[in-house]
């Protein structure tokens, strides 16, 4: 799941080692820390600050989207991992917590249509029995009409991250001379921006939607849409699986080659500015190695902030969407013995659609991650570091 592998990149990211390769870490030298803070003001966060009144507990104490650069930049952000993970779990605790209140409510709603089994007169049952369902379809509706948009709003905003993201990371590469990584990032993040999470929204989303609602009639015209409804999941599991797949290996693909090409370019560049001047060269190109550690630091640093970005903007929805489902399954064994047989297969198939609107949110999640994680490892091999 996509709140796990973020726990457990942040884990690596904020731990000492995953921060700044250095075993014992008191107090970064006094020219880094100038150096660092001398490159970070040239950087503009405009596209982020919009961001940093979101991040609320996990920003580590910083005031400002800068401060939080500077701090996962020099490794503070890792002193406080606890406190990250109490926020994330208290935020899951609490979703799962208010989602009880709703399988209270569905389920009530459902063993409430019992009622019309007992009563006699033919003429009061068959209305009895539609105000009932009607009751459990309209809460039905409703809750999952709300985790429509909370999936969609979590795409989207999977989307506009990367897009605020890309002068960003374009910039910081650039300043590291991996102008390789620099050319090959710019696209990928178009095409994850302006294609992958484009394809979600205008068409595995309402196909999620449309199956809801096939779901919702063939759970009232006793199964007769069954075949429909399992299309609709099938081809939307199908749809994402592929739009992901094939993001992951052009990814993977790209990733590769902009690594070795950036490696081969600069280490020729360090080469011919040493043999360039006796001693004097020398003396540049160690500058150059001291000034692209620097840069790469922050570069770094960008990407944990990027991380801690997404954290701020998915695991709310996320946590919802799972909830969501939740409630649907439960709500559904708990209705089975006493409930309407129709309602019961109602709340069954809203779970399954319900679970694929998490999938979608969860993928577009998942595909900006692996991107910032691409960003980090980006310039390693060009700076000589692995």
């Amino acid at each position: 799941m996509l709140i796990t592998a973020l726990l457990l990149v942040l884990l690596f990211a904020f731990s000492p080692v995953g921060a700044s390769e250095e075993a014992e870490r008191d107090e970064l030298p006094e020219e880094l820390a100038e150096e660092i803070e001398r490159q970070t003001r040239g950087i503009d966060l405009s596209t982020w600050d919009e961001y940093f009144s979101g991040i609320g507990d996990i920003a580590f104490g910083a005031r400002s989207m800068r401060e939080l650069l500077i701090r996962c930049t020099e490794g503070d952000a890792g002193d406080e991992p606890e406190g990250l993970f109490g926020v994330l779990k208290e935020l899951v605790l609490s979703e799962f917590r208010r989602s009880s209140g709703a399988i209270a409510a569905l389920t009530a709603a459902a063993l409430i249509t019992a009622l019309s089994g007992v009563i006699a007169d033919d003429g009061i049952k068959p209305v009895l029995s539609l105000i009932l369902c009607g009751t459990a379809v309209t809460l039905t509706v409703g809750a999952f009409m709300s985790l429509c948009r909370t999936a969609a709003d979590a795409v989207s905003a999977s989307g506009k991250l990367t897009q605020s993201t890309m002068p960003i990371m374009s910039a910081l590469l650039a300043a590291m001379g991996s102008t390789a990584s620099e050319g090959a990032f710019r696209p990928l993040m178009a095409f994850l921006s302006g294609t992958v999470v484009l394809l979600i929204e205008k068409l595995v989303l309402p196909i999620i939607l449309a199956g809801g609602i096939l779901g919702t009639v063939d759970a009232l015209a006793d199964g007769r849409l069954e075949g429909l409804v399992k299309l609709a999941h099938r081809t939307s599991k199908w749809m994402l699986g592929i739009i992901s797949s094939v993001y992951f290996c052009f990814t993977a693909v790209r990733g590769f080659t902009m690594a070795i090409r950036d490696g081969v370019t600069l280490r020729t560049a360090k080469f011919a500015i040493s043999r360039l001047v006796p001693v004097v060269g020398s003396m540049v190109s160690g500058t150059v190695d001291s000034v692209m550690g620097c840069a790469l630091l922050i570069k770094n640093g960008a990407g944990v902030v990027s991380i801690i970005i997404l954290l701020s903007l998915t695991v709310r929805p996320l946590t919802v969407l799972l909830a969501g489902t939740f409630i649907f399954r439960i709500s559904a064994a708990l209705a089975v013995p006493l409930a309407d047989p129709a309602v019961t297969k109602l709340f069954s198939n809203t779970a399954d659609m319900a679970s694929d609107l998490f999938a979608c949110a969860a993928a577009a999640g998942s595909m900006f991650l692996l991107t910032a994680l691409m960003f980090i490892a980006a310039g390693g091999v060009s700076a000589g570091l692995w």
